[in-house]
């Protein structure tokens, strides 16, 4: 049975004016809503092809000449990627109430790609085995020359892997290739002072951006998604990181979908983290894309004015919350003396860990015109009390006993603790995100300490 089918929404003209095309057959069970093929454009899944079912079986007509990534499900928060455009007779089985896996049958495209992420975990797997004894040999030096053998052998790994797939399957190269990361100790230490300057430069070394394929594959987005994820843990100012990023763009030609997907990915996380180079990333989407994507761009233009406030050199917005004795403290009453706000709780591993190292930057400069304001993402004011006990908190403390609801956590776009905010004597942002080490510099530029 033929079923009529509805397109929602047309990307691009080629729908129009494709000459061929091949049915796919949907198989599923417990679906009462209607079944889409979606594509992504670095911002959003948009539906392309839409059809009602009788019986929970559906059928979607694409365009055939090629392989091409989409996604499959009821609506876009319950989608699977799906590889079509090449193969007749694809068979799609899935349950709408997730009774079921999502499978793929008659297809050889899709069998291959589950193939291709299985090697890239095992690989990954024997990546992270070679780090974690390349870490050890900090303690023991005799394991450092073995931890870059094992490199290498996972540098040969990813290099024969790549090297196959040219042959046998292009398109999946293409998503190799944005997987294909060599070590720096085999690979770069010669050019390269260090191994983030390495990674940020050569990271998508063995990617072609001229080739218009990567145009239309939605492993970009994710690659620079996790590029952009390292970096901006080791740049955290705007400057470093647009340094740092920017030269990867002079080979990605200008105004193409591969650099619309590449800078959804950076602003993905950047807007995550509160980045500064937010702003810069998101304006740059603004003045390449607004005509192609106005919805996204009038979006965006909205949280970078949002966004402003909460990034460097913004001035921090004021808030009013509790002290554990009932009696309210704004920040603004703290003007005149440098803040860092910390964002903590008290079931917080990792928070409870760096409490000593706060502690100690808090005895040494809070004669000099240093505070700190606690806020708290606990639930239970007892438990909160407690941990302020234990880990002899002096400073200021508030907290709205909300946990991740915290009014002022979300006013700042909090979303992992712990989590600090410095700011200057006039509350405006000086840094982001400052712990430990990064932490005591900071405060030791400031203050002028030895």
């Amino acid at each position: 049975m033929r079923y009529t089918i509805l397109f929602s929404l047309l990307l691009t003209g080629f729908l129009l004016q494709a000459q061929n095309t091949l049915m796919v057959k949907a198989e599923t069970q417990s679906c009462t809503k209607d079944l889409a093929l979606y594509t992504f454009d670095g911002t959003s899944f948009k539906p392309i092809i839409a059809a009602s079912g009788t019986d929970n079986v559906y059928e979607f007509e694409v365009p055939a000449g090629g392989h091409r990534f989409y996604y499959f499900g009821p609506d876009p928060t319950k989608l699977q990627p799906i590889v079509l455009g090449g193969e007749e007779g694809v068979i799609l089985n899935t349950s709408c109430n997730g009774t079921l896996p999502f499978a793929v049958k008659n297809s050889v495209i899709n069998d291959q790609y589950t193939s291709l992420k299985e090697e890239f975990n095992s690989i990954n797997q024997e990546n992270q085995q070679a780090v974690q004894m390349y870490r050890m040999s900090f303690r023991n030096a005799e394991l450092k020359p073995q931890a870059i053998e094992k490199m290498a052998v996972v540098d040969q790994r990813r290099i024969s892997l790549l090297d196959s797939l040219k042959t046998a399957n292009p398109f999946l190269a293409r998503v190799a290739a944005l997987n294909t990361y060599l070590s720096y100790f085999n690979h770069g230490e010669e050019a390269y002072d260090n191994e983030i300057a390495y990674f940020a430069r050569e990271f998508f070394q063995f990617v072609d951006w001229e080739d218009e394929a990567y145009h239309e594959l939605p492993w970009v987005y994710e690659s620079f998604k996790n590029y952009t994820n390292t970096l901006s843990q080791v740049y955290t100012d705007k400057e470093a990181f647009t340094a740092a990023v920017d030269p990867i763009f002079t080979d990605i030609p200008q105004g193409s979908m591969a650099e619309k997907l590449a800078l959804g990915g950076i602003i993905s996380i950047l807007k995550q983290k509160s980045h500064p180079a937010f702003v810069d990333y998101a304006q740059q989407f603004i003045d390449h894309f607004s005509e192609l994507d106005p919805r996204a761009t009038t979006d965006l233009a909205k949280q970078i004015e949002s966004q402003k406030s909460f990034l460097i050199g913004g001035e921090a917005p004021d808030f009013t919350q509790a002290t554990p004795s009932g009696e309210s403290i704004s920040l603004s009453d703290l003007r005149g003396k440098v803040v860092l706000i910390d964002f903590w709780a008290s079931w917080c591993g990792p928070c409870r860990k760096e409490n000593p190292n706060v502690k100690r930057v808090y005895d040494v400069y809070k004669e000099q015109g240093f505070e700190i304001l606690g806020v708290s993402l606990d639930r239970t004011q007892d438990r909160w009390l407690k941990a302020i006990e234990q880990d002899g908190l002096q400073w200021l403390q508030v907290s709205d006993l909300k946990g991740w609801k915290n009014e002022v956590a979300q006013m700042y776009s909090v979303s992992s603790i712990p989590h600090t905010i410095l700011l200057d004597a006039e509350g405006k942002i000086i840094a982001r995100g400052l712990r430990g080490a990064q932490l005591e510099a900071k405060l030791a530029e400031i203050f002028g300490a030895d």
